[in-house]
């Protein structure tokens, strides 16, 4: 799985409320940034932040824009837009910018280490 793979296959997941493929984007031991000084600790709290996410029932756009490789490291930065239709069916947006780190794992394929949806932001 390439990088652009994997971001393809995350929104994927994410638009279609598959938890199990969602997962399946991220390293063993991958932590998200939930917010500014708080990562999850463990993979059931990785689990809850994605589930949580996929409960807003929200459709996702991610646009990475550049690819910075060290060797089986690689940080990513882009942008990401959430749009929700609410009961009054007025759609509502969230856009952030957001920077991961990536790993190559012994397969080749590139799953997400350190997620930081809001990593983009000054």
């Amino acid at each position: 799985m390439t990088p652009d793979e994997l971001y393809r296959g995350l929104t994927a997941a994410y638009n279609a409320g598959d938890l199990d493929a969602l997962l399946a984007c991220y390293a063993p031991g991958a932590v998200f940034v939930i917010k500014p000084g708080r990562v999850t600790q463990s993979p059931a709290e990785l689990r809850a932040a994605l589930q949580y996410g996929l409960e807003l029932r929200a459709r996702l756009t991610v646009t990475p824009a550049s690819f910075t490789r060290s060797g089986d490291a690689m940080l990513v930065v882009g942008s990401w837009t959430l749009t929700t239709s609410p009961p009054d069916g007025s759609p509502v947006e969230r856009s952030a910018r957001f920077a991961d780190v990536l790993r190559r794992q012994p397969d080749g394929r590139w799953l997400i280490a350190v997620d930081h949806p809001r990593g983009g932001e000054p």
